[in-house]
C-alpha cells in the first residue's frame, strides 16, 4: 500500500451492512469499519439495484464458503481481493463474471472514495509520496 495506493485489503458488504473480508480464514461478518488492518480509507460504491438483495448475499455467502478451503497466497494465488471478485462473478456484477485483481484496483484507484477528509487522503497519499520523495533525493545524491 506505501507503493501502490490502490493496493490494499479489500472487502464486500452484503445488504444488511455487514462485511465480508477474508485473510486466510473463515470469514465471519462483521462491522464495516472492523477489517483485517483498521479502518478503511478508501471504498467503492457498487450499484446493487440490478441484483436482488438475497442474490447479492448469497453470492457472498457462496464466496466466503469456497475461501474457507483456499490458502492465503497474495498477489499471485487468492487473496482478499480474490475473494471480492468471486462474489461479484457469481452475482455478474455489472453484467460480467471476469472481475479479477486488475479491474478491482483499477476500480479503487479511479472511482475509490476517500472515508474522510483530510485524515484518510493523507493516510492514503502521503506514504507513497514521502517514499517517492526519498527515492529522488537519493538519486540526485
Amino acid at each position: 500500500t506505501w507503493c501502490l495506493p490502490f493496493i490494499g485489503h479489500m472487502g464486500i458488504v452484503d445488504s444488511e451492512g455487514y462485511l465480508h473480508d477474508w485473510h486466510g480464514t473463515p470469514i465471519r461478518k462483521g462491522h464495516p469499519k472492523q477489517m483485517l488492518f483498521g479502518e478503511p480509507a478508501r471504498y467503492v460504491v457498487l450499484d446493487r439495484r440490478p441484483s436482488r438483495a438475497d442474490r447479492w448475499d448469497e453470492a457472498i455467502a457462496r464466496a466466503d464458503d469456497e475461501f474457507a478451503h483456499h490458502v492465503h497466497v497474495m498477489g499471485c494465488g487468492y487473496d482478499c481481493h480474490s475473494h471480492v471478485a468471486r462474489a461479484l462473478n457469481l452475482v455478474g456484477y455489472m453484467g460480467m463474471t471476469w472481475h479479477n485483481k486488475i479491474f478491482l484496483a483499477l476500480a479503487v484507484f479511479f472511482t475509490g472514495r476517500h472515508v474522510s477528509w483530510p485524515r484518510d487522503v493523507l493516510r492514503v497519499w502521503l506514504p507513497p509520496l514521502l517514499l517517492a520523495a526519498v527515492v529522488v533525493v537519493l538519486t540526485l545524491l
